[in-house]
């Protein structure tokens, strides 16, 4: 094989894409230090407050549970309608976040088409409900993304103030208190690669998980955009709250993290960019080449388990020439 050969074979196909990190991009991320104690501790806290914005939404969610979420004994003793409060928290959470970074991307074009993967925009058609991509993926969004979210987070305060689930505070020891923080996205990173591997099946597919594809090219309301069945199988990982020692933070970070989550790792740009500088991280080339591609990246980039299971597509021509060859021959394998 010549060198350009390899070369072009390990490049991007930039007939693609507007904009590309690096390739081939790496999976695994923190795991990937995990024989190295210190490095490893240092990804941990660089995932959580570096370049990304997983440790201020903790920070926000703090607040928000010491100033606006109800109080425990609200919600064992049933008072004030604490459930519709919550929902209407999680509305306007959603709305400002999810149509926060719409209008900065793509509605007022902040930054025009710097940072942004695809090189085509929000569209319009038949395949969208009304016709348009982006009141297609605000009605899935608020009408049954945002009520399941709700239901699923009341259910497991509401048990957890009834002393039905374990509980955990700082006063129990602040070692699983902190522990449990750090180990939740690798739950949800394992959890997420089985369940959609699982609704990537014919039938699943077909009466699910195509409403989410539909967004081939995505954006911030493309996230939790989901059939009501996806969205209940999607936000389930949360359930590990039944069985695992938790506090009320545990709970709503957890969910509102893994709800609120993919409007930006759907957003379609890598970051926002001010004056050159590029924080925080939000788009997740890893995820926008599963939706360009479709049968690889189930997972994210934190947990090699498309590695192991052979479905990685590390962003390059080759990636692209290996998944095509598997889409073929699964094709012809269902004719």
């Amino acid at each position: 094989m010549s060198i350009d050969k390899v070369i072009s074979d390990q490049s991007v196909d930039s007939g693609i894409w507007n904009h590309h990190p690096n390739v081939p991009i790496q999976t695994g991320g923190i795991v990937r230090n995990i024989s190295n104690p210190l490095a490893f501790i240092k990804a941990i806290i660089f995932s959580w407050f570096g370049l990304y914005v997983r440790g201020p939404f903790l920070v926000i969610i703090c607040i928000l549970w010491v100033t606006l979420f109800p109080a425990m004994e609200t919600i064992k003793l049933n008072n004030d309608l604490w459930f519709l409060k919550i929902f209407t928290i999680n509305i306007l959470m959603m709305i400002t976040w999810a149509g926060g970074l719409h209008l900065f991307f793509y509605r007022f074009s902040c930054q025009g088409k710097y940072l942004q993967f695809s090189m085509n925009v929000m569209q319009k058609g038949p395949r969208y409900t009304f016709g348009d991509q982006v009141y297609d993926n605000m009605f899935w969004t608020l009408a049954f993304g945002v009520p399941i979210w709700t239901i699923y987070e009341c259910g497991l305060l509401w048990l957890l103030a009834m002393d039905f689930t374990p509980s955990n505070s700082w006063s129990d020891g602040p070692t699983w208190f902190v522990l449990f923080f750090i180990l939740i996205p690798f739950w949800d990173s394992s959890h997420f690669y089985v369940i959609h591997r699982l609704l990537h099946t014919k039938w699943f597919y077909r009466r699910f998980h195509s409403v989410h594809h539909r967004n081939i090219n995505v954006g911030p309301w493309s996230g939790l955009s989901m059939h009501p069945i996806e969205s209940a199988i999607y936000l389930s990982p949360v359930i590990v709250h039944f069985f695992l020692p938790s506090h009320p933070l545990h709970i709503i970070f957890h969910i509102t993290w893994y709800a609120l989550g993919p409007a930006a790792t759907h957003c379609g740009f890598e970051a926002i960019s001010i004056k050159g500088i590029k924080y925080p991280r939000l788009g997740d080339f890893f995820h926008v080449l599963h939706h360009k591609f479709f049968e690889c990246n189930y997972g994210n980039s934190e947990v090699p388990l498309d590695k192991i299971g052979g479905s990685f597509h590390d962003g390059t021509r080759k990636g692209t020439k290996e998944i095509r060859t598997k889409m073929k021959k699964a094709g012809a394998a269902h004719t």
